[in-house]
């Protein structure tokens, strides 16, 4: 695993970025509550420039950002690492916006007929893309420096919560990836992981060796969806217990 001068300097950028977009995000809400609930096509042609340019510039900085942070964080593990810089894609952006904004208000509104209801659906829905999309620039240059790179090794998946969500600890309890081919970074909209580059192969920290083995016993006869079910299950009794008194 790396240095624990490299984890806490992973820790404090984790930080750092997630308070950028989760900051980008709150507006992005703020703003889709005072949506013109009457005419909801015409308030997002209106808004949805201005929209897409500030994700645009807030993935565009945590990519510069991330930059500067693979560099120290290679030096710290002794390697000397040229960072590939992503360029945030404007039509990927437009179109998870469209479907998280007008999309969503839409659905719900068929749902349930109630414009207050569909608003707030919306303006969740809009939070929490707009905090996945910002962080893309951080965790896009991440991935593509790993898989562009010769001097990485691998990657692992560290948590930015001290709580993450039964998918995310899944998918940290399978422990590191070495395989360029694999080089693909699975988030969901308020994801707060991020992936942290390996220079060489390395056992797991026992807190992986754990996840794993938790895995194990609590999908064991299970596969597929049923056991990603188990595995739910598993930490949400976990924590229910563990708040008991």
């Amino acid at each position: 695993m790396p240095s624990p001068q490299a984890q806490a300097l992973t820790r404090q950028f984790q930080q750092q970025v997630l308070n950028v977009a989760e900051l980008i995000a709150r507006r992005l809400r703020i703003t889709a509550m005072r949506a013109d609930v009457a005419n909801i096509d015409d308030w997002w042609e209106k808004i949805s420039p201005q929209v897409q340019q500030e994700i645009l510039t807030g993935q565009s900085a945590l990519a510069r950002l991330a930059r500067g942070y693979l560099q120290q964080h290679a030096a710290l593990e002794g390697v000397a690492l040229a960072p590939v810089v992503i360029e945030p894609d404007p039509e990927q952006i437009a179109t998870a916006l469209r479907v998280s904004g007008p999309v969503a208000f839409k659905t719900q509104m068929a749902i349930s007929g109630n414009e207050t209801a569909a608003a707030r659906v919306m303006a969740s829905q809009l939070q929490g893309a707009a905090t996945r999309l910002v962080l893309e620039g951080d965790r896009q240059t991440t991935m593509r420096t790993f898989a562009e790179r010769g001097e990485v090794e691998g990657w692992r998946r560290v948590a930015g919560r001290s709580s993450p969500c039964p998918f995310c600890l899944m998918l940290i309890g399978r422990g590191a990836v070495y395989s360029k081919e694999t080089a693909r970074f699975q988030s969901h909209d308020r994801c707060s992981c991020k992936p942290e580059l390996l220079y060489r192969h390395e056992p797991e920290p026992p807190e992986v060796r754990r996840l794993s083995e938790q895995w194990s016993q609590a999908t064991s006869g299970h596969s597929g969806k049923a056991a990603i079910e188990a595995w739910r299950q598993h930490v949400i009794g976990q924590r229910q217990g563990a708040a008991a008194p």
